[in-house]
């Protein structure tokens, strides 16, 4: 009786090692994940570059010839511009613009420019550039710019005539030319813009901007035949403005 319960003992522990010693060849259930190289994601920087820009600026008075009957000066009076415009950096040093300006202000004309008539005015312009600048570095904060632009102003005298008390529109025949014109003009720049943040700048700078000549006034009626022009005129500039970067 020992000897069976000792055989049958034995039967089932071998019985039992078996089941155990085939789990123990078995591949995990959950098997390891494979991993394989995915190309990083790069984000696409759209606008990056791009810059918009606004700007306020007070032009100092200039004198202006004028060419007649006889030669005379006029003076552009002091005025203000304000500008608006888009552009692009190209690299850390240089970048692009094109920017589009207005400006009005008094024409003060000299006794002897139109005699024997009386002449008052003002003149409106409309200006379109297209600028390029070298920035010079920054400098905690600070980036010192030199530029230059070329492109067209329109000029636009708005002028009163009197020949001693009447209107000149009242002599017979009177007509007055238009003198609204588009000239070739050409600025340049030197400044000094300053980082408040990642995306926005502040620049003030000098402006010089030089306008080619064109005409001024005419006038015909009977017995009467006059035309002025101007020389072309330089305008010298203080100018602030604010530039936000696209990023």
């Amino acid at each position: 009786m020992t000897i069976t319960k000792t055989l049958i003992a034995g039967v089932l522990a071998i019985g039992a090692a078996i089941p155990a010693a085939k789990a123990a060849d078995l591949p995990p259930i959950y098997a390891e994940p494979i991993y394989q190289d995915v190309p990083e994601l790069v984000p696409v920087e759209i606008g990056n570059g791009w810059y918009l820009r606004g700007d306020v600026s007070y032009d100092f008075d200039s004198d202006v010839s004028v060419e007649g009957s006889s030669r005379a000066e006029m003076k552009f009076e002091n005025g203000y511009d304000l500008g608006a415009g888009f552009g692009y950096r190209f690299t850390d040093f240089f970048r692009t613009d094109v920017t589009a300006r207005y400006s009005k202000f008094d024409v003060d004309f000299g006794p002897a420019a139109a005699y024997p008539y009386v002449l008052s005015s003002d003149a409106e312009t409309w200006e379109l550039m297209a600028n390029a600048y070298v920035d010079l570095g920054t400098f905690i904060g600070f980036t010192p710019y030199l530029g230059g632009g070329m492109g067209a102003v329109q000029v636009d005298y708005g002028i009163g005539c009197t020949n001693g008390t009447n209107d000149c529109a009242t002599l017979p025949g009177a007509s007055y030319r238009d003198t609204k014109d588009w000239r070739f003009a050409y600025s340049l720049m030197a400044g000094v813009a300053y980082n408040v943040t990642q995306n926005v700048a502040l620049d003030i700078g000098y402006r010089y901007l030089n306008v080619e000549a064109g005409d001024l006034f005419g006038l015909k009626a009977t017995g009467v035949d006059y035309a002025l022009r101007d020389d072309g005129f330089d305008r010298h500039t203080i100018q602030a403005g604010i530039r936000y970067s696209l990023w």
